[in-house]
């Protein structure tokens, strides 16, 4: 744990660039866009999970599974607008672009589509299914995904958007945190860690950021909060 901790508080180094494989647009007056800086650290690599980079993205649905993605344990990469060429029923080539491409630690990958539920059903929908074949057969990807705004977990996303916001360490404190970790032995609540770690919300703050390396993990699937309860993960 000492050694993830020196790590973790090494100097700070720029996030990759996007990856996208299109021009994105950086702002607009019709639609919401934007871009989130993901991943633990800085450009020096990721501690865990993500690399650091920068993802832009094109909605507020693409923003919310992007920060929900970034923080799933089992997920090492994450890029945009990546360019997959198909041929239509016609034989004619096109470029679809998914909005996600994923890579889990098992070196699998998966290709994104990201949509509102209530435009999954036309062209897109119609394609798919003849795009997410040539995707598996080429080696792209090994499975395609539509995700909607109906797939979209409140709980999940919630946490998401609390652990993306802790993601910059403050050195001394989480030294603090680091030493109550280690003498925890079953669970206990973040309000009791936050405690015996006696620097209030920022303390907190640390335990959070030891919740999204996996070295805390939740015992229920609940929004976090100072009463969630929580135990030593595995990711030590």
């Amino acid at each position: 744990m000492r050694e993830y901790h020196r790590e973790h508080l090494g100097g700070f180094a720029p996030p990759l660039p996007s990856s996208a494989d299109r021009m994105v647009a950086t702002s607009s007056r019709a639609h919401f866009c934007g871009h989130v800086v993901i991943g633990d650290g800085s450009g020096r690599g990721a501690i865990s999970g993500v690399t650091p980079r920068v993802v832009h993205v094109e909605s507020h649905l693409e923003l919310c599974w992007c920060l929900c993605l970034s923080v799933r344990p089992d997920i090492i990469d994450l890029r945009e607008q990546a360019r997959f060429d198909w041929f239509d029923e016609d034989g004619e080539v096109r470029s679809h672009f998914f909005d996600l491409l994923v890579t889990r630690n098992d070196g699998s990958r998966l290709a994104c589509a990201i949509r509102p539920a209530i435009r999954s059903r036309g062209r897109l929908g119609r394609q798919l299914p003849r795009i997410a074949t040539q995707v598996r057969a080429s080696g792209f990807a090994d499975d395609v995904r539509l995700l909607t705004d109906h797939d979209l977990d409140s709980v999940e996303l919630h946490n998401a958007w609390i652990l993306h916001g802790i993601r910059v360490g403050d050195q001394q404190v989480d030294a603090r945190a680091v030493d109550v970790f280690e003498t925890l032995s079953g669970t206990a609540t973040l309000s009791e860690l936050t405690s015996r770690i006696g620097l209030g919300v920022v303390g907190f703050r640390a335990l959070l950021r030891l919740l999204r390396s996996g070295h805390l993990q939740m015992l229920r699937s609940e929004k976090i909060t100072p009463s969630a309860t929580v135990y030593k993960g595995s990711n030590l």
